[in-house]
């Protein structure tokens, strides 16, 4: 479920480094035709639906509990 906020995939392998301070290989390879720039979850049916909230919106707080 998403938060409505966006994190590269960069973003996410290097705080995933650092806060489980382990060597996460990545392979990086060039966008795919017709990958989109962005990509963001919205959660706003969820939140409207099932008054779902999210529990942490920082993504160190996300990965450090997950």
């Amino acid at each position: 479920m998403g938060n409505g906020q966006g994190f590269s995939v960069q973003e996410v392998i290097d705080t995933a480094r650092r806060i489980t301070d382990r060597g996460i290989s990545a392979d990086v390879q060039p966008r795919r035709p017709g990958d989109p720039a962005v990509l963001v979850a919205d959660s706003q049916k969820a939140r409207d639906t099932l008054g779902w909230e999210p529990n942490f919106a920082d993504l160190a707080a996300i990965i450090e509990h997950a």
